[in-house]
């Protein structure tokens, strides 16, 4: 009979644990405690509270509120795991709150959370004690697989501490932090008119004007290169030709002569199954070279405002066939 009440107490107390403001004092804290800490599910809610105390920045208090509600007193010599999660990783704590995801970067309000727990309370997970004197509960966390578990003592005066929670601590999926790469270009939306506007930055830059030529290929380059250490010697002005092949109507024939580098067009094309689609973040693209038998591969990426930039482009570093004018190497 005593089982039974205590089962349907903690399904009960679970509307009652979901949303208060943080504890602001010790005193405030155990008088929580005492009020509530007969039932684990609230106890679990008091650790979080101490937890979330602890990482807004208030540590001092946070320690004296999280030693309240454990059993071990000694936390922060005995329990290093917790200790290095709560510093180097604190989202894993707030991955318990419900609404939670690594898409929000684990946002929640300390003030206003709610747990979710999975499953039903185990009163005795151990052979050797009494039903109800240990007590497991199972909590799911937004950026694990799996439920993981929690156990609860309780004490002379009815409380349940917190006994064992190394499974809390153990990792999880890392908030995903937006990925913005450079200034906003709503064009580069679209791969391909990306890629021709980096070409025709490398362009302006070979035909004379450095400066404008430089900031337009980097603006389009996922990661830019102002000393042009990834272009491997191709943007000297003898091999000024390997670029102006890539544009359409430039061969070897007429020293791949490029009249206005404001306006031309490229050849661009994508291996089958490989066309971009809606949940691309990285593509691989083909540009044709009038001066070389094959077309070569252009990696572009994708960031979290949708926008594509170059991301690999050696292959189009490498040399092509010269122009029939030897004399054809500059504009």
């Amino acid at each position: 009979m005593r089982r039974a009440v205590l089962v349907v107490l903690l399904g009960v107390v679970a509307c009652s644990v979901a949303c208060a403001d943080l504890p602001t004092s010790l005193e405030q804290f155990q008088a929580q405690i005492a009020a509530k800490g007969a039932d684990p599910k609230a106890s679990a809610k008091l650790f979080f509270d101490a937890v979330y105390v602890y990482l807004g920045g208030n540590k001092a208090l946070g320690e004296k509120l999280i030693t309240e509600i454990l059993k071990d007193k000694d936390w922060a010599k005995t329990m290093s795991y917790f200790v290095s999660a709560m510093r180097e990783k604190p989202y894993i704590f707030y991955s318990y709150a419900k609404g939670t995801t690594p898409e929000n970067l684990y946002k929640m309000d300390p003030s206003k959370y709610e747990l979710v727990f999975e499953g039903t309370v185990n009163t005795k997970p151990f052979g050797d004690y009494e039903d109800g004197q240990v007590v497991k509960l199972t909590l799911r966390s937004s950026g694990a697989d799996s439920a993981r578990p929690m156990f609860f003592e309780r004490n002379r005066a009815g409380i349940y501490k917190v006994r064992e929670f190394s499974s809390i601590c153990v990792g999880v999926r890392p908030p995903k932090v937006p990925e913005i790469y450079g200034e906003d270009i709503p064009e580069s939306t679209e791969p391909v008119w990306v890629a021709k506007h980096w070409l025709q930055g490398i362009l302006v830059y070979l035909s004379g004007d450095k400066e404008a030529g430089l900031k337009q290929m980097n603006s389009m380059m996922k990661e830019p290169d102002p000393r042009l250490d990834s272009f491997h010697g191709s943007l000297e002005p003898s091999k000024a030709y390997i670029w102006r092949s890539y544009v359409k109507g430039a061969t070897p024939e007429n020293g791949y002569n490029v009249p206005d580098v404001q306006n031309f067009e490229i050849e661009t094309y994508y291996q089958p199954n490989e066309a971009p689609t809606p949940t691309s973040t990285l593509i691989r693209m083909f540009v044709r070279s009038s001066g070389a038998d094959t077309a070569r591969p252009l990696k572009l990426s994708k960031d979290s405002r949708g926008q594509w930039r170059v991301s690999e482009y050696s292959s189009l570093c490498v040399g092509v066939r010269p122009p029939a004018d030897p004399n054809a190497g500059d504009f």
